[in-house]
């Protein structure tokens, strides 16, 4: 385990709460987060600035987005896990580590999801989270 400066990470997080940078995000872009440092099992940021790749998933207004983000790790439980490779760019989608966060939190665009990949990493993301609900559902049907 690696040790978490939650110090540094709220004076980082302290002067993004204050910035008035809009940028204009679109749903399919990856581009640097501020994830920052997180208890237990949550993915970290890394780096001065505590930023990390993420998808874009979904734009919610002008403020927030739903953000998938990445690992350069191969993980041993790959139904967590979407591989994305593109130009440059080798990495894999942490499923279950999928969060809303504000656009302040948002910075320089790195890449753009081809439109039918994008579809496919969607219809993924769903079918994980229908997997789950629906297994619970079925659990609790059975008692």
């Amino acid at each position: 385990m690696h040790n978490k400066d939650y110090r540094k990470w709220s004076e980082v997080k302290a002067n993004l709460n204050v910035s008035s940078d809009n940028i204009y995000i679109r749903a399919g872009e990856i581009r640097w987060v501020a994830i920052g440092v997180n208890v237990g099992s949550e993915i970290d940021g890394k780096g001065v600035s505590f930023t990390r790749p993420c998808l874009i998933l979904h734009v919610i207004g002008g403020s927030l987005a739903l953000v998938i983000p990445f690992t350069s790790k191969n993980k041993a439980n790959k139904q967590f896990y979407k591989k994305i490779s593109l130009q440059h760019f080798n990495s894999n989608l942490c499923l279950s580590q999928i969060r809303v966060v504000s656009q302040k939190r948002i910075f320089k665009r790195m890449k753009k999801i081809p439109a039918q990949e994008f579809t496919e990493i969607k219809r993924e993301v769903f079918e994980f989270y229908s997997r789950d609900i629906v297994n619970k559902q079925s659990r609790k049907l059975k008692k």
